[in-house]
């Protein structure tokens, strides 16, 4: 209990703690996420290293903040950021495939304010201009001034609006302070309106704190409305009934994305789904909400209830979780936040509650399995107690690597997520960089068995470092100009031709690559990659002059961004080399 400037802890417990994130005065969330800054850069001292004390902290937030909002390790968020002199507005871009005519992509500005006791705006001047960037961006034929990264950025982005897909965009302010005051909301007012493409979110340091906490149990409360059904059977408990939406708003308010840890999150902006659940809502026909959709699936370690009561049961659970209506979750939270005087007192929704022990997770992750498979999300989480990527972790282990089947926060080189690998496997032992790179939602879906099929750690670990040091050369700058002009979009496509002719010079195929032979193929990497990479380059730029054929006199530096981007994202060159028997035979030495 907090009384005055007291502090009374009758009884800590996980539950307590995790209210007392909630309630916490923001100072204190502030020093908290100051510290983690800290580890973050004392673990990474190459990533912030030619930077001030203040620059790094300031990068480092923001890097926090965009792992945080797109729930991503922190590894694989770095080649999100773009921050840095003419970064067009954006610090960071995220850029989720194109499909069903659309594509979402979501924007971070980020603002970092060193003084802890200071609880200031995010700025009004940097909301205009982040209005400004919008505008400018998301139309082809508008040139402006860019660094590389943010061009390349906004390069894919108009070839993507240039094939044919509509933009829907997410704007997120991420700050260690306040919201945007009223002057700066007139700024996208007056910009957008009611436009539905494109919102604007602010995520402070209470979100990110709610991030880095969410692991902790959630013990509470929901109230259910009429008449419900409780069964027992296999051993298990279940409570079925319907629940105003409103109170689904109040838990997703008081608790966030913590209820949707277990479940398999997917939203990034406008979807048919997302759009649905809206549109009833503000059409007049909330009072059909409970036909239309199609419920909501929660697991928690125990209820109870008043089985003496006939209807309007208080639900009491401990350890709740949402395990599949996260998108109904959360459109309800934003729909109801961004309508006020919109009345929902009529709509229910259906909610199912399975009583499941805390340490029972293969039924969860069956229940969530059987519940989601049909919906287009990431099933990382779901695959991660599987006993391939079990088998995995244990491998890498014995050859001095630490493979993370779930989302972790750390970054060291011995540290493989199992998402970097799936990219790293699919774009070089399965010849796909283009599904690797544009296709990333369905490595644990529809392209897992491609990936993880007959895979061990050794050639797991090889296509990594292969990838990683790809990934490398893709930030630098090059003397050669078409090489320059390829190699933001090229290091996918790179990394393949180099696995490739690595097994090659060693005389072994991928299946020939294990434990007994990895440290061997390993350090003739490490010896030749600067002229594995340098060979493959080259190739790929020989392949790319006789794609785009610019004319006698011309060079592929010549060739637009977008249309660059274009070529990468589709299946030509793939099939003109990198699966192209003949080819590898006429240049590989």
């Amino acid at each position: 209990m907090i009384a005055g400037n007291t502090v009374e802890l009758h009884v800590l417990n996980v539950y307590v703690v995790a209210k007392i994130v909630e309630d916490m005065p923001v100072n204190i969330s502030k020093k908290i996420i100051d510290q983690k800054i800290g580890r973050i850069m004392n673990d990474n001292p190459d990533y912030f290293s030619n930077d001030d004390e203040g620059r790094r902290k300031s990068k480092c937030f923001l890097l926090l903040g965009v792992s945080a909002y797109l729930d991503r390790d922190l590894t694989e968020s770095m080649s999100f950021i773009t921050d840095g002199g003419n970064d067009g507005g954006f610090d960071a871009a995220f850029i989720e495939e194109a499909h069903d005519g659309q594509v979402n992509v979501v924007l971070f500005q980020s603002k970092y304010t060193r003084d802890l006791s200071k609880d200031t705006n995010f700025p009004s001047n940097a909301v205009e201009k982040a209005v400004n960037t919008v505008k400018t961006i998301f139309d082809p034929a508008h040139k402006t001034l860019l660094n590389e990264s943010s061009r390349h950025v906004v390069d894919e982005i108009r070839s993507l609006i240039l094939d044919g897909f509509i933009p829907y965009v997410t704007f997120v302010m991420l700050n260690n302070g306040d919201r945007w005051n009223e002057e700066a909301q007139l700024y996208i007012q007056n910009a957008f309106g009611d436009q539905e493409q494109v919102r604007f979110e602010h995520f402070g340091t209470q979100d990110i704190l709610g991030y880095i906490k969410r692991k902790d149990p959630i013990d509470t409360s929901i109230n259910m409305a009429g008449l419900s059904i409780q069964e027992n059977f296999n051993y298990k408990r279940v409570i079925i009934g319907k629940v105003r939406i409103t109170e689904i708003v109040r838990l997703m308010k008081e608790y966030g994305d913590s209820l949707l840890e277990r479940n398999i999150r997917k939203y990034l902006g406008k979807n048919e789904i997302n759009d649905s659940i809206a549109d009833c809502l503000k059409s007049g026909q909330s009072s059909n909400f409970f036909f239309y959709n199609n419920g909501i699936t929660m697991v928690c370690d125990k209820f109870s209830y008043n089985a003496l009561q006939e209807k309007d049961w208080i639900v009491k659970l401990n350890g709740l979780q949402i395990i599949n209506g996260g998108q109904t979750c959360r459109t309800l939270l934003q729909t109801i936040s961004e309508n006020e005087n919109l009345d929902v007192s009529d709509a229910y929704v259906l909610v199912r509650i399975y009583e499941v022990s805390a340490d029972d997770d293969e039924i969860v992750k069956e229940i969530t399995y059987a519940t989601n498979h049909q919906n287009p999300v990431d099933l990382r989480d779901l695959k991660s107690n599987d006993s391939v990527q079990q088998m995995l972790e244990l491998s890498a282990k014995d050859l001095g690597y630490i493979y993370k089947r779930k989302r972790d926060n750390s970054t060291s080189s011995n540290i493989i997520p199992s998402t970097v690998a799936a990219e790293a496997v699919l774009s070089i032992w399965r010849r796909a960089p283009h599904l690797a790179r544009y296709k990333k939602s369905e490595m644990f879906g529809g392209y897992y068995k491609i990936i993880f099929d007959n895979l061990n750690a050794a050639q797991m670990i090889i296509a990594v470092i292969i990838f990683r040091y790809c990934d490398a050369v893709r930030k630098r700058t090059a003397e050669d100009k078409d090489l320059n002009a390829m190699r933001a979009y090229s290091n996918y496509f790179v990394s393949c031709m180099v696995g490739i002719r690595l097994l090659h010079d060693l005389k072994i195929d991928v299946d020939s690559l294990t434990h007994t032979n990895f440290e061997r193929v390993k350090t003739y990497f490490e010896l030749e990659k600067v002229n594995l990479v340098s060979w493959a380059e080259e190739k790929l730029k020989n392949v790319l002059e006789k794609y785009f054929n610019p004319g006698e006199g011309c060079s592929i530096s010549e060739i637009d961004g977008r249309t660059m981007a274009a070529a990468f994202r589709r299946f030509d060159i793939v099939e003109s080399c990198l699966r192209n028997q003949k080819w590898w035979e006429q240049n590989l030495p």
